[in-house]
């Protein structure tokens, strides 16, 4: 048993698990990634009947696993998983078909871009309905098992996902990246409120770019995350959207390069732009409004803005 299940209340800790539909002699990966000093230390159950096996680094070769048999299995993961990254790997992307529960592992890196049949997060993923959290721990609802990533860039880029659970990011006040969370996928809508205990977050560049069939966000959809320094491409071609952010509480913000950019005027935004362009110190606004025509105050914004 190594250091991080011997200091770990064996009470607090919850497996990580995913589910796999493979066909007979595929084999899998698991896309591990440094994070910190720390090297993973975890056990992992193939779902398959097969023995578990002790994983201690990234390259460990106890982290590969053929299925001699099709099926679909549920892989679960206990210990501490410092970084998991799918970086839309051809090999195993299209294998993965649900996040049971992203348990207690400590994770501080996750993303799963680029898999296309993950369409939906499981309930289960919940941890406190899952009881893998003591009561006097955290109350409430939420995805507790994400309060230790600090890093969502791409978390859920170019997958089936549709939705995105209020409740998603309600533990993730240490994060501070949240760079092409969902972008490139068929979200409709964002839910009010779900960045609100984000106030780590210092980028949003790209957090949505590419989401055609986003019709509109909430317009307090950032207020508290006071912090952030990027919007650059964050609603970048979302031409399905039709209000736009006034960004009033984002003082910070440096660059707002392509944050609306649309390809085509055949948009759907409207609404009066924020003229980040009269902040001092000035903002980086370039293609920030590129074809937004339908906006009252087009005319206004500077060229290098659109």
């Amino acid at each position: 048993m190594g250091i991080f299940r011997r200091l770990i209340p064996q009470a607090d800790q919850a497996p990580f698990i995913i589910e796999v539909t493979v066909t007979a002699g595929t084999t899998f990966t698991l896309p591990l990634v440094s994070y910190g000093p720390t090297p993973p230390d975890f056990e992992v159950d193939w779902g398959d009947g097969s023995a578990t096996a002790d994983v201690t680094s990234v390259t460990d070769t106890d982290r590969i696993h053929t299925y001699s048999t099709g099926g679909t299995y549920n892989i679960s993961m206990l210990g501490y998983i410092p970084g998991w990254n799918v970086n839309n790997d051809s090999s195993i992307r299209d294998l993965i078909t649900n996040i049971v529960d992203f348990g207690r592992t400590g994770i501080q890196r996750i993303s799963f871009f680029g898999c296309s049949n993950l369409t939906t997060i499981d309930s289960s993923a919940d941890m406190i309905s899952n009881g893998g959290i003591p009561a006097d721990d955290i109350s409430g609802i939420g995805y507790a098992g994400l309060a230790s990533v600090r890093d969502f860039s791409g978390f859920l880029r170019s997958t089936g996902i549709t939705s995105v659970p209020s409740g998603l990011f309600e533990f993730t006040g240490l994060a501070t990246n949240f760079s092409d969370l969902v972008s490139f996928t068929g979200v409709t809508t964002v839910p009010s409120g779900i960045f609100d205990d984000a106030t780590s977050s210092t980028s949003f560049a790209s957090a949505f770019n590419g989401c055609v069939s986003l019709t509109s966000v909430p317009s307090d959809l950032f207020d508290q995350n006071t912090d952030v320094l990027t919007f650059s491409g964050t609603f970048r071609n979302c031409i399905s959207l039709t209000n736009v952010l006034q960004f009033t509480n984002n003082t910070s913000v440096t660059v707002f390069d392509r944050v609306y950019d649309m390809y085509t005027t055949s948009n759907s935004l409207s609404g009066t732009a924020p003229e980040i362009w009269n902040r001092s110190p000035q903002p980086s606004g370039n293609d920030a409004f590129r074809n937004c025509t339908g906006l009252t105050n087009f005319g206004d914004i500077p060229t290098s803005f659109k």
